[in-house]
C-alpha cells in the first residue's frame, strides 16, 4: 500500500477534501462537533486559499484522510481536521497526513503546531499526536465545543 499525500489545490481534490471533512464531523461525538461547521464549509476554497492548507491521502487512487494546517498567528500553526476513514487506520494515513503537515509548517517557519483533541474519546489520535512529540499545554485559544486536551509541538 502506497500513500500519496497532495496539497489541495484542484476542484476535485477541494471536493475529495470536502467530503472527507464532512465524514469527520459527523463521526465525532455531539459534544465535540464544531459550531461553526457548517459556514466553514460554505467558504471552503477561500478559507484554504491563502495562509491556510489542506491535505488529502490518496491510497490506490482513493481519498483516504484528510488534514489542514491553518495559521493561528505568524508563528504558530493549528493542526485541524485530521480523519483517516475507518477502512485505512493503522495503516500509516494520518502519520504521513502529519509528516506534510510539519513540513509544510517548518517551510512556512513556524515555531509551534497547536490542536486541540480529546484524550479519551480520540484516544488513537492522541497516541498519534504524542508519538510524533506533541505534549498537553494550556489552551492556546478558545474553541465552540468541549474539548478538554490542548496539544503543542515545538519545531
Amino acid at each position: 500500500m502506497t500513500v500519496t499525500v497532495r496539497t489541495v489545490r484542484t476542484a476535485p481534490e477541494f471536493e475529495h477534501f470536502r467530503k472527507l471533512a464532512v465524514e469527520y464531523e459527523e463521526s465525532l461525538d455531539p459534544q465535540l462537533r464544531h459550531a461553526n461547521f457548517a459556514s466553514e464549509l460554505r467558504v471552503l476554497k477561500e478559507h484554504y486559499a491563502a495562509r491556510n492548507v489542506a491535505f488529502v491521502a490518496v491510497v490506490d487512487a482513493k481519498p483516504a484522510g484528510c488534514v489542514a494546517l491553518c495559521e493561528l498567528n505568524e508563528l504558530t500553526g493549528i493542526v485541524q481536521k485530521m480523519y483517516v476513514r475507518p477502512d485505512y487506520r493503522n495503516q500509516g494515513v494520518a502519520r504521513s497526513l502529519m509528516t506534510a503537515l510539519i513540513d509544510q509548517a517548518r517551510r512556512r517557519l513556524y515555531a509551534d503546531l497547536v490542536l486541540d483533541t480529546d484524550r479519551r474519546r480520540l484516544s488513537a489520535a492522541y497516541t498519534l499526536y504524542h508519538s510524533i512529540g506533541f505534549e498537553e499545554c494550556e489552551p492556546y485559544g478558545s474553541v465552540a465545543y468541549a474539548c478538554p486536551t490542548f496539544m503543542r509541538l515545538r519545531l
